[in-house]
């Protein structure tokens, strides 16, 4: 790597403080650089306990920032499927870890300081020219910096501005999700499921879980949880009301959790009633608050803008049939702190960055629409409908969901 740190260190600000925009902060910082992160939650971020799957890319960005990766997560062995009355009816050997969110947040978060760390910052929009990036908030601050990073989800501001016309597309079904502490689970639970990486596959829905670290990062028998996970195909009407709170209004793209009607929760719990092995409905009973998320996709054609980049699901959203979406993350940032250590000129490492990472969007991105076949919504090929053909046979799924080294091995 080279020493570009001829009269003072470079200076990035990143719009967004969750996990891409943790990744570049950590990664950057490595290599010398200043960088200020900016979130507008008022309050430090939270995932509720979402499961994550562990890829080699995301262990790779985490030693590379410099986090301890020693008991990232709870290591399974065995992938198994269910039939409605909850037998197995298949079993395939994935060793593979399993973590959290919040177990990657504490982890990352912990590597950029509070004082470069800002909450209730709402990004307003940016300027550039030769000399870099001045970027506005709303609260009328203003930040120059030699590099705007666009780490801010997949609504992001910073790609409404550099792409307008790019708006996520609703894929025609929700995930429900809930994570249930260990030791709340009955015997009949943790002697059949909780051990493995469990599917249940029913018409055009996918019922998934499985055990993940619990409270403070802790993996330890007893003290973990379940990662619930309910894929249902809802039609846009559907999902209108879905995304209805109890004032009346309607969410776009997605609503807060706290806001899920009482009413939509019963219905699931309801529905669930009808097509769920006792043993999953059995964990579904156990999770006070489960919520909802419409699943979008989107790629966008470029990644780097000057002296702006596009990182994380502000570059492109993927489907999670993967259990990518961290990783992308953090091997966006990956790619572009080594791009950005190559050169001494931002415009030009970031041309670099998005010839590397772009493309592999675009095949991230082809992929999720492949194991999203298997719910038949808007199939627009017949190659598609023949691989969401493929994936209903539990033996085929079961290879290919979210299993490590997926891009070496993307044909279904």
């Amino acid at each position: 790597m080279l020493d570009f740190r001829q009269r003072r260190a470079r200076r990035a600000v990143v719009i967004g403080g969750s996990m891409s925009g943790l990744f570049c902060a950590a990664l950057l910082r490595r290599d010398g650089w200043v960088v200020d992160v900016f979130e507008r939650s008022p309050v430090e971020l939270a995932g509720r306990g979402a499961g994550i799957t562990v890829h080699p890319e995301l262990i790779a960005a985490l030693a590379r920032a410099g986090a301890n990766t020693a008991g990232l997560g709870v290591e399974v062995q065995t992938r198994i499927v269910l039939d409605r009355e909850g037998n197995i009816v298949h079993r395939h050997p994935t060793p593979e870890t399993l973590t959290s969110w919040d177990r990657l947040q504490r982890t990352l978060r912990a590597l950029v300081p509070d004082e470069h760390y800002h909450l209730g910052e709402t990004f307003a929009g940016f300027t550039q020219s030769a000399n870099g990036a001045t970027v506005q908030f709303q609260s009328g601050r203003s930040e120059m910096a030699d590099l705007l990073i666009g780490a801010d989800g997949f609504r992001s501001s910073v790609r409404a501005q550099l792409l307008p016309g790019l708006v996520p597309d609703y894929a025609g079904y929700v995930v429900w999700r809930g994570a249930p502490q260990e030791a709340e689970l009955p015997p009949s639970v943790l002697g059949s499921i909780f051990p493995h990486f469990t599917m249940y596959l029913p018409p055009r829905q996918q019922v998934i879980g499985y055990p993940i670290a619990g409270f403070d990062d802790d993996i330890r028998p007893g003290h973990r949880r379940y990662n619930f996970i309910w894929y249902r195909v809802v039609d846009a009407a559907a999902l209108a009301d879905l995304c209805t709170d109890r004032e009346g209004r309607t969410h776009s793209f997605s609503i807060p959790p706290p806001l899920i009607r009482d009413d939509v929760v019963q219905a699931m719990r309801r529905d669930a009633a009808g097509v769920m092995p006792h043993v999953f409905l059995q964990v579904l009973a156990r999770i006070g608050k489960p919520f909802f998320t419409p699943i979008y996709d989107m790629v966008a054609p470029q990644m780097a803008f000057g002296c702006v980049a596009l990182v994380g699901d502000a570059a492109s959203v993927t489907r999670p049939h993967m259990g990518f979406g961290v990783s992308k993350a953090a091997d966006d940032a990956m790619v572009l702190a080594a791009a950005l250590a190559e050169v001494p000129d931002v415009a030009t490492g970031l041309a670099r960055f998005n010839g590397n990472r772009q493309p592999v969007a675009e095949q991230i991105y082809r992929h999720g629409r492949k194991l999203g076949a298997y719910f038949d919504v808007d199939i627009e090929s017949d190659a598609l409908r023949r691989i969401g053909q493929r994936l209903r046979q539990p033996e085929v799924l079961a290879r290919h969901l979210a299993v490590p080294h997926f891009l070496a091995n993307a044909e279904i």
